[in-house]
C-alpha cells in the first residue's frame, strides 16, 4: 500500500463513505494455507518478499522506493522515487544498495525489465524543471537501455516528438514494444533499430497472477463492481462467494477499488487481494482469509 493510497483511502472516508468490513472467517495463514508461494509487497517499511502461508519475511529495499519492474523470479528490480530517478537493484546480493542512474535523474518515463534482467529499458517524460507551457517540447520517443550489472546507458535516438506511456519486452528479449501517447504501438527491433507501428495483444504479466484460473476455468468476478467482494464463477456460471464485503458506501472522490487486485495463485487453490491496508489469502474452496502483510502492490514471483 503505497503512502498515496492511504492518503487517498483517509480522504474518502472523510467524505461520508465507509470501506466497509471483510466478513469472512479469518485465520493466521499458518494455518490454512499450506503452499509459499513467493510475494513481493510494498509495505510501510519497503519492499518485503514473504511466503504465502506469512513466512520467511525478507526485506528487499527500504522506504522511499517503489517498484517500476521486476524478473518473473524477483532478482532484478528496477525502482524509483518520488523524483522520477530510476535505480537498479540485485535482489541476490548480499547488500541489496539501489545503484541510481544518473542520466535518469528527475525524468525516468515507464520501465521494462528485460526477462533475463539484464537490461532496463526506459523513456523520459517531459521536464518538470521547465514551464508547463513548454513541456511538450520535451517529450519524445528515445529509448534508453540500461545494462544492469555496469549501469552503462545505450540511447537509441528518437524517430518522433511523441510521449510514450507504456514500454514492455517481447517473450524472447529481441524487441520493445512502445504504447505512444497517440494510443498507437510501436515495435522497436533492438537488432536492427528499426521501429514499425504494430497491432499486437499484450502479454500476460504473471508477477500479478490472473483473474482466470487456467486449469478449471473459474474467474474471479466483482459483486456490485466489487464494493460487495468477489465471487468465483464457474464455467456453467453457476457463482459461488469468495471475497465478502458488507457496509460498503461511497462518499464524494471516492473511487477507490474495495477489494484491490485479486489474483489466483498459480495452483488456483488460493487467492492473492488487497483489503483496507493489508495484503490478504483466501482459501478459494472455504472462503477462509487470513492477513499476509500490511501493504500493497503484490506481485507473485516464480
Amino acid at each position: 500500500m503505497t503512502r498515496a493510497y492511504l492518503l487517498a483511502a483517509l480522504a474518502a472516508l472523510g467524505c461520508g463513505g465507509s470501506p466497509g468490513r471483510l466478513t469472512n472467517e479469518r485465520k493466521d495463514p499458518s494455518a490454512f494455507v499450506t503452499e509459499k508461494q513467493p510475494l513481493l509487497v510494498a509495505t510501510p517499511s519497503g519492499l518485503v518478499r514473504i511466503a504465502l502461508n506469512g513466512s520467511q519475511r525478507e526485506a528487499i529495499a527500504p522506504a522511499g522506493y517503489h517498484l517500476e519492474a521486476l524478473t518473473a523470479d524477483g532478482k532484478m528490480l528496477a525502482l524509483g522515487d518520488s523524483d522520477t530517478n530510476l535505480y537498479i537493484l540485485d535482489a541476490t546480493v548480499p547488500d541489496r544498495v539501489p545503484r541510481r542512474v544518473p542520466e535518469l535523474d528527475r525524468r525516468t518515463g515507464p520501465v521494462a525489465i528485460k526477462p533475463d534482467g539484464s537490461v532496463v529499458a526506459t523513456t523520459k517524460h517531459a521536464d518538470f524543471d521547465t514551464p508547463q507551457r513548454t513541456w511538450g517540447r520535451t517529450e519524445d520517443d528515445t529509448v534508453y537501455l540500461v545494462d544492469t550489472r555496469t549501469l552503462a546507458v545505450t540511447v537509441i535516438p528518437k524517430t518522433r516528438d511523441e510521449l510514450v506511456t507504456g514500454l514492455r519486452w517481447e517473450p524472447d528479449g529481441s524487441a520493445l514494444v512502445l504504447a505512444m501517447f497517440n494510443f498507437e504501438e510501436v515495435r522497436l527491433d533492438l537488432a536492427t533499430r528499426a521501429r514499425a507501428v504494430v497491432k499486437t495483444t499484450p502479454e500476460p504479466f504473471p508477477e500479478r497472477g490472473s483473474r482466470t484460473c487456467d486449469r478449471t476455468g473459474e474467474k474471479l468476478e466483482p459483486r456490485r463492481g466489487g464494493d460487495e467482494g468477489f465471487d468465483i464463477v464457474a464455467r456453467t456460471g453457476a457463482a459461488r462467494r469468495l471475497i465478502v464485503i458488507e457496509g460498503r458506501s461511497r462518499g464524494f472522490h471516492d473511487y477507490l477499488s474495495t477489494v484491490r487486485e485479486p489474483v489466483f495463485t498459480p495452483s488456483c487453490r488460493y487467492v492473492v487481494f488487497g483489503f483496507g491496508d493489508s495484503v490478504w489469502v483466501a482459501d478459494a474452496a472455504t472462503g477462509t482469509v487470513g492477513n499476509i502483510a500490511v501493504g500493497g502492490d503484490v506481485r507473485l514471483l516464480r
